[in-house]
């Protein structure tokens, strides 16, 4: 029988010949990744909205929030993020800033007016735009020794046409990666309210992606070629991604009393394409210095979808001085770790139309992750890092006042996180760690 390396050996060369291509894991890694973002209320709450509704960044969550409306209503979200990242126990910090508008909605409410509040009340729609992710940052990394790229190359039997070093292990080696883009999505949405106690929705949406990412990876050997010069091997990638997908969404709400609420929210996977194109060039210093680019290669996969998502809470309300809301998400991801997420948000209203938001966020796979396997390293696609988030937290505060026309909210958030960076298959990671600081604006207009 063929042990796993023959077989893997044997799968590259059957892809070579058939010029059939499959989505790695790492793929669908880059392009799921999600931030708690949107209103200021929202990311102030900690996300933990989905019994509460009433608010659009929620709807997206738990579409049968947008029953919770009485009225029309205009919003629009401005966000400013700077970045902090660096690898831990090594010096350098790299910085990034981002503006952006996350959030812009319109929700039309259709009340129908009934004396005794018994039945259909209500049928709101909402057409909104929601940034599900942006790709800014930049992360520099290092370390002392780790197996080798080049080992790695090896041992598929990639043929790359030049000499590059083969040792098993390298004396040390850099990968800096710089990535750009973003994910956004676009709802329309449906929902009624039936007697001020069941809330029931359903909605369209609709995703577009764009990303970049660069990498530029080194290492270094102890041999020395004849010029008196270090071995080393050079891999330097470009991949871009590009593609549209779409889902439905479901979800209903519950309110046995008046102070108790029940939410569930369920956004299926989503089916659609994704355009990939990827080129590089591996340098490498032997007896000569010896170069091999990766021709320009374009690939379109139909097979692309965003996780399976289900969301469930319960709000307390404390009478008109505020509410108190617990939440649970769960992320399916195709030959990927389900994430778990646990949100926790409290709301206070120290006088009618103000109110304070506080909320916490603990997301996790909850388990040990495996490497990925690369994409396989040939001429094709020969970019083999990738990572993996371990953990994210988040803190946030929000101030927001509601009047008879106006909507102003203001938030502040605070999200670190734990990443394990692989320059490749058989490297050891490099311990990444972000802290992301988010200051949040709502502006919006509602009919009295």
């Amino acid at each position: 029988m063929l042990n796993d390396r023959m077989m893997r050996r044997v799968l590259i060369i059957l892809l070579a010949v058939l010029g059939v291509g499959t989505l790695s894991a790492q793929d669908y890694a880059r392009m799921t990744e999600r931030t708690i973002m949107g209103t200021a209320r929202y990311v102030g709450f900690g996300g933990a909205m989905s019994a509460i509704g009433g608010d659009p960044s929620a709807v997206r969550d738990n579409v049968a929030g947008l029953g919770l409306y009485r009225r029309t209503e205009l919003i629009l979200t401005l966000d400013y993020a700077y970045d902090r990242t660096w690898q831990k126990s090594v010096e350098g910090i790299q910085n990034t800033h981002l503006f952006m508008a996350p959030e812009a909605s319109l929700v039309l409410s259709l009340p129908i007016l009934k004396a005794d509040e018994q039945g259909i009340l209500a049928h709101n729609f909402m057409f909104s735009y929601h940034r599900l992710q942006s790709y800014a940052r930049r992360i520099d990394a290092s370390g002392d020794t780790v197996p080798s790229l080049g080992n790695l190359f090896a041992s598929t039997g990639a043929d790359l046409g030049i000499a590059y070093c083969t040792d098993r292990t390298a004396k040390a080696n850099y990968l800096t990666l710089k990535e750009s883009g973003y994910a956004n999505e676009y709802g329309i949405d449906w929902s009624m309210n039936i007697s001020n106690r069941w809330y029931v929705g359903l909605g369209l949406r609709v995703q577009s992606y764009m990303l970049s990412s660069d990498a530029d990876y080194e290492e270094t050997f102890s041999q020395v070629s004849a010029t008196g010069k270090l071995y080393y091997n050079r891999n330097q990638t470009r991949v871009i991604y590009s593609g549209a997908s779409f889902n439905l969404s479901a979800g209903f709400i519950y309110r046995p009393v008046s102070w108790f609420r029940l939410g569930f929210g369920l956004q299926t996977p989503s089916l659609g394409s994704l355009n990939i194109s990827s080129s590089g060039e591996l340098t490498a210093q032997t007896d000569s210095l010896r170069s091999s680019r990766a021709p320009y290669k374009g690939d379109t996969f139909s097979d692309f979808h965003q996780p399976l998502h289900l969301s469930s809470s319960a709000a307390f309300q404390i009478g008109y001085y505020g509410l108190i809301a617990f939440q649970y998400d769960y992320y399916h991801q195709k030959d990927e770790a389900d994430i778990h997420s646990l949100r926790a948000g409290v709301e206070i209203i120290p006088v009618p139309g103000m109110y304070i938001n506080a909320g916490y966020v603990y997301e996790s796979t909850f388990k040990r992750q495996d490497k990925m396997v690369p994409v396989d390293p040939t001429l094709d696609r020969q970019d083999a890092y990738f990572m993996r988030p371990r953990w994210s937290q988040y803190a946030s505060i929000a101030l927001g006042y509601r009047g008879k026309y106006a909507i102003v909210q203001a938030a502040y958030q605070y999200r670190w996180q734990g990443i394990n960076m692989y320059a490749h298959e058989a490297a050891d990671p490099y311990d990444i760690r972000t802290n992301t600081h988010r200051v949040v604006v709502t502006i919006g207009w509602h009919r009295y």
